[in-house]
């Protein structure tokens, strides 16, 4: 396999100008092409604003920029910019005899091992291919705008794509530090276009059809769902108007699949009026007059979003069952392209497979839409009861050990397991399965006599920031009466396990999170790190036990100061107040905090875990009615105005007005 040395961007647009910026961050000498000068100026300019505002904020030196503007050369010539590469990626506009005209010219120059990858987001690979000879050569390369911060790399087979094509392809992926999915089979809108389209399409259809209104629609998609987004909102936000992109793939999807996905007559309507988002003034809301069209976050409680999320699990199940993408890619590419909270079919498994079918034949014999045929394999795992997690199996399989959102390790010779909250996508942020999965943690750690000593921390640069805002959005107070109790009977549990627990704080620990923290027997922080109950500021207060340990853990000034301020403190503060008992500087903070577990594990396990309860107990004369009497009083406080603007403003990111 070659080594890829150069790459050749093909159109110096707003996307072929940041690929051909991360190609030179990646370290590859870069020939970006285009028609005309007054392209390439335009080119040029967005890659020097892009850098000189990084440099401003600190996160680049002036020589780096210069560096990687040395790794760029714009040209019109298609021979000088096309003759020595190894890598060529398209990048012109939507429009099959453009994009033809343009490779087959490149074809022309371009030596013999080159890779030619098309940027497309929905057009088949395979129409694309057929504008050069050698069709085997060229693939889809799906980057998510903007590419410099988007890590997904969706990656698409032609019919006739070769093998080296795309493992060369992959390489590439990885030299620009792309996570990369594969979309074996070439499909139109691919697995990402094809899924945002569904779900895009339920919200308008159930609009046009009167189930709900707009805003309502989208408060049940971003708060109870979780998504970044309501559909509404996103296409009215997207730059150069999301209904416009909508229009242009729903007709294309109808021509390539049927009727069936066609656009809402509501869709087809905004686009020939010209109401195509906010760019425009109007979309599905008016942006005039300053207007920001906020979804308040108490809305959410009058749509369930299963009529939405059924039909978009029911093509992703088709999708992989006809072999286009395997289940862990599209969920993967569902998160990290489209900002999903988690997979759609792990979302799936936990709404219930039973659940999805159900709602599925009920819009198919509503309706009778072909989408709305249930996906074969969906069908075939409600039949054999394989019906998510509550079976221990749907999707995926849930047994003993078998974590989604947790990782757990034991080192055999140290004695000292680590416990991982991995949610690095959502800050590590709590939701009730995540809350399932520790509490099945702990049943196999305390049955592990070759475990001595716990540490929980999280993935990436959180150890937690909260409890996830959508276990709350459905304003059922039964249902949050049912799960705040057992979610302080789990916090309970880390206090009386008969083995010692550290949280090893390792980056923002807020909320749910530090509720969780100081649950644990000892905390070691990192420098830096931030400590605090937030829930204030969102119009709620802790409700998993955190009012009682907190005055318990630093005294009732300070627990107050922390709950009623709703500020974070730093580590050093933390330390000062006995929040944490340890702080270490970034370097050396996975040394101390292993240090700190091994000489826990290295004491008489029986001793620690009897004192731990003797401890607990001694002190409880109160505190269980302290938190019973938390538990009982937080889920109205979840149903107040004040949570309902607290909660939306957050989303919003702007100071609530209480």
């Amino acid at each position: 396999m070659p080594t890829l040395k150069t790459a050749t961007i093909l159109g110096a647009g707003a996307m072929g100008s940041q690929l051909g910026l991360l190609c030179a961050e990646s370290g590859l000498d870069v020939k970006l092409w285009d028609i005309s000068n007054e392209a390439l100026d335009k080119g040029n300019e967005l890659i020097n604003t892009h850098l000189d505002r990084r440099v401003k904020k600190g996160r680049l030196t002036a020589e780096k920029k210069d560096d990687f503007l040395s790794r760029i050369e714009f040209t019109l010539d298609m021979k000088a910019a096309t003759e020595n590469t190894d890598y060529l990626i398209e990048a012109v506009i939507e429009d099959l005899d453009i994009k033809h005209k343009v490779l087959k010219e490149a074809h022309e120059h371009a030596p013999k091992h080159a890779v030619f990858g098309t940027n497309t987001s929905s057009t088949l690979i395979t129409d694309i291919a057929a504008g050069i000879p050698e069709p085997e050569r060229v693939i889809g390369v799906h980057f998510f705008n903007p590419p410099g911060t988007m890590k997904l790399l969706e990656v698409i087979y032609g019919d006739k794509t070769s093998k080296e094509t795309a493992e060369i392809t992959g390489q590439m992926g990885e030299t620009l530090g792309r996570e990369v999915v594969y979309c074996v089979k070439d499909t139109p809108g691919f697995v990402t276009t094809r899924l945002l389209g569904a779900i895009v399409n339920e919200c308008v259809w159930a609009a046009e059809w009167g189930e709900a209104d707009i805003i309502e629609i989208d408060a049940a998609v971003k708060y109870r769902l979780g998504m970044p987004m309501g559909m509404f909102e996103l296409l009215d936000l997207l730059a150069g108007g999301g209904i416009s992109v909508q229009y242009h793939v729903g007709k294309y999807l109808t021509e390539k699949l049927g009727d069936s996905y066609r656009n809402p007559p509501m869709v087809d309507k905004m686009f020939e009026q010209g109401h195509l988002g906010k760019d425009s003034g109007r979309g599905f809301y008016v942006w005039s007059d300053g207007k920001t069209n906020e979804v308040p976050f108490k809305l959410a409680r009058n749509v369930d979003p299963i009529r939405f999320f059924a039909p978009l699990v029911n093509e992703a199940a088709k999708l992989v069952e006809n072999g286009f993408m395997t289940k862990e890619d599209l969920d993967k590419a569902m998160i990290m392209g489209l900002g999903y909270p988690r997979g759609p079919l792990r979302m799936a498994d936990s709404m219930g497979l039973d659940k999805i079918v159900e709602e599925v034949n009920r819009l198919r014999a509503t309706h009778a839409e072909e989408r709305y045929e249930v996906s074969p394999m969906l069908a075939e795992l409600v039949s054999e009861g394989k019906l998510g997690r509550k079976t221990k199996e749907g999707f995926y399989s849930y047994g003993p050990g078998e974590f989604e959102l947790i990782t757990l390790d034991v080192d055999k010779e140290t004695k000292v397991g680590t416990l991982t909250i991995n949610r690095p996508q959502r800050a590590n942020a709590l939701n009730m399965d995540c809350f399932a999965e520790i509490a099945e943690a702990l049943h196999i750690i305390e049955a592990d006599d070759d475990v001595r000593c716990l540490v929980l921390t999280g993935v990436g640069r959180n150890f937690s920031a909260g409890a996830d805002i959508s276990m709350f959005a459905s304003g059922d107070l039964d249902e949050m009466i049912h799960f705040v109790h057992p979610l302080q009977d789990l916090l309970t549990r880390f206090e009386t396990l008969p083995k010692v627990v550290i949280a090893a704080i390792n980056g923002a620990c807020l909320g749910g999170g530090l509720e969780l923290a100081i649950a644990c027997d000892l905390r070691v922080a990192v420098e830096g790190a931030l400590l605090g109950f937030a829930e204030g500021n969102l119009g709620l207060f802790p409700g998993s036990g955190g009012t009682q340990r907190a005055a318990r853990l630093i005294g009732l000034a300070r627990a107050k100061e922390m709950i009623f301020s709703a500020q974070p403190i730093q580590a050093d503060k933390a330390l000062e107040w006995g929040l944490v008992n340890t702080l270490a500087n970034k370097s050396e903070f996975g040394e101390v905090v292993q240090k700190t577990a091994q000489a826990m594990a290295d004491k008489a396990c029986l001793a620690q875990g009897i004192a731990k309860r003797v401890m607990y107990y001694g002190e409880q004369c109160d505190q269980r009615t302290g938190v019973f009497l938390e538990g009982s009083s937080f889920p109205p406080v979840i149903l107040s105005e004040a949570a309902n603007e607290g909660i939306t403003s957050f989303y919003y990111r702007r100071k609530p007005r209480f």
